[in-house]
């Protein structure tokens, strides 16, 4: 866990370094800020995940059931991650299959947007081509939500194993060990925490 945490701090206190060098161009100086503005991002994203695993572990978390427009709810993630898939060159679509009038279901609709923001963060991140589809299918007395990607595949052997706390898919990538490791433990714990389940495939 250390490591993870020395890593953007590092970002930090290196380039705040770099910034107090004499003649230092303007251009240099945004460069820099950037990487600081990143560091900073990632390690606040690693604390709040800490902070909901913590939570987690203690029975602190409630489910807040209320009657949510899933249709919604799925929109509103679309909007938000479709600057970031596109911004990669990757075709990113939604599927909602529900009528308008049946798009009202009770579940927590907080937790909803937390597990399916953590699956596509997921996704977007290990894609580096084609597409990333999400969305639900009915089955009539329940939703089975589901994100699909054409990134780089998780071994079989490791696909449980990626929703444990500080677990990382043995993947070879340069993008694998920027985070924490804890983003799809706390979606699992979330889906079990709604009575669902949760599960990776690959090919």
């Amino acid at each position: 866990m250390s490591h993870e945490i020395r890593t953007p701090m590092n970002g930090i206190l290196g380039f705040a370094s770099l910034l107090q060098e004499p003649g230092l161009t303007g251009e240099k100086q945004q460069k820099y800020l950037k990487v600081i503005e990143k560091s900073g991002a990632r390690m606040l994203n690693i604390i709040n995940d800490i902070v909901n695993i913590s939570k987690i572990e203690s029975g602190l978390v409630n489910i807040h059931l209320e009657e949510t427009n899933i249709n919604k709810n799925l929109e509103n993630i679309y909007n938000f991650f479709k600057p970031e898939a596109e911004g990669k060159g990757l075709g990113f679509s939604i599927n909602n299959w529900l009528k308008k009038e049946e798009t009202i279901i009770k579940t927590d609709a907080l937790k909803t947007y937390a597990i399916l923001s953590s699956l596509l963060k997921n996704a977007i991140k290990y894609t580096d081509e084609r597409t990333i589809v999400y969305g639900y299918d009915n089955k009539g007395d329940c939703l089975d939500f589901y994100v699909k990607d054409t990134g780089i595949g998780i071994p079989k052997d490791r696909q449980e194993a990626i929703f444990e706390c500080f677990i990382q898919a043995d993947i070879y990538d340069k993008m694998a060990f920027q985070g924490a490791g804890l983003g799809l433990s706390i979606a699992k714990a979330y889906v079990e925490l709604l009575g669902g389940k949760i599960w990776a495939e690959s090919k």
